[in-house]
């Protein structure tokens, strides 16, 4: 019984959450032969001034390029 726990930022809606849930699910049991009841998928959203990289607050790199949480998302997903 596989439990994925993954960590997103947060903002994405729940559209998007429920068709990234399905694809882990949909990829565990291809992959692992499993049934699609005995996958878990947890999770957790971080804001964004709970997540670095690089001693640097996501946060200030989208304040500084003078976006907003919204933006992020909206560019974000121009590139799929």
């Amino acid at each position: 019984m596989p439990v994925i726990n993954v960590s997103i930022l947060e903002g994405r809606s729940i559209d998007v959450k429920r068709a990234y849930i399905r694809a882990l699910t949909d990829v565990s049991v291809d992959v692992l032969k499993c049934r699609p009841e005995n996958v878990t998928i947890v999770l957790s959203e971080m804001p964004f001034e709970h997540y670095g990289r690089a001693g640097r607050m996501k946060l200030d790199d989208l304040l500084e390029g003078g976006l907003s949480v919204a933006d992020y998302h909206a560019r974000e997903a121009k590139k799929e």
